[in-house]
């Protein structure tokens, strides 16, 4: 009981300040996609440290910032220089500080800012050019991603409750079944159709039906990837940062894959 009152506060105070930042845009979105990606690069660096890993903390975070700043600004010379002297501050602190594996943290240190850095990256670039991509509100539509991913989760959970029987990957994440995933990849659907339909922003069925698809598989295969980080490092939540809800991966993991497959529809599309 204690657990649910404090992941119903959590949603209470949270979910409102999201909505609003998404639909604001600019530097509010930037602002909240840089939070949730610098808390999920942490939580992996943290993740990897169960492994032996010693990730460069200060370096991963900065050339992430580097490239944040350089989505959201599209101003890339100087920013592409800071970001290459950073790499170089990477290999370089390894070569004369650690003496563990070299090739273990410098493959970590650059993983985190990949996953979920770069990924996530992707949603903010998206942000801010999604109407090229033929929708009437950018806002809208990212907001769209954020309620059918939530969707698709509360669906593969009801779904596999209630009449999952065939495990999907089991050794990744025992209690996921196929029902529930393709529960989840008809609710997520559902959300972009219903869009659609009553018209909260303009759409095209096309684009709306792959919107949906893309959330049902990509954001369910984020969470098995997450699930499966965590098996590997023995723990069960990525962090405690929100109470109730575990950390940062446990809570946006199904973005981190979703974003890039958007991006690329975005590159095919526009």
């Amino acid at each position: 009981m204690k657990e649910l009152l404090k992941r119903v506060a959590v949603a209470i105070v949270a979910i409102p300040l999201l909505v609003y930042l998404i639909l604001q845009g600019g530097w509010y979105f930037f602002s909240l996609m840089t939070i949730i990606i610098i808390g999920g690069q942490v939580e992996f660096y943290n993740l990897a440290r169960q492994k032996e890993s010693l990730s460069q903390l200060a370096p991963g975070i900065l050339l992430t910032v580097v490239m944040l700043i350089a989505v959201q600004t599209g101003v890339s010379n100087l920013i592409w220089a800071v970001a290459f002297a950073t790499l170089v501050l990477i290999f370089g602190y390894e070569m004369f500080h650690n003496k563990s594996s070299a090739i273990l943290n410098v493959s970590t240190t650059l993983a985190g800012v990949i996953y979920p850095g770069v990924f996530l990256a992707a949603l903010l670039f998206l942000r801010n050019n999604a109407q090229q991509l033929g929708v009437s509100s950018a806002g809208g539509f990212v907001l769209t991603i954020f309620v059918s991913i939530w969707v698709c989760d509360t669906f593969a959970y009801f779904v596999g409750k209630s009449i999952g029987k065939h495990r999907l990957f089991e050794r990744v994440s025992p209690k996921k079944s196929i029902e529930g995933a393709i529960g989840g990849l008809v609710g997520s659907i559902a959300v972009f159709l219903a869009v659609y339909y009553f018209e909260w922003y303009q759409i095209s069925l096309e684009l709306a039906v792959i919107s949906g698809v893309v959330v049902g598989l990509f954001g369910q295969f984020g969470d098995l990837v997450e699930s499966w980080f965590k098996r590997d490092a023995a723990i069960k939540d990525s962090s405690h940062l929100l109470p109730g809800h575990g950390g940062m991966l446990d809570r946006f993991d199904s973005l981190i894959f979703v974003s890039p497959i958007f991006m690329i529809i975005y590159l095919f599309w526009s």
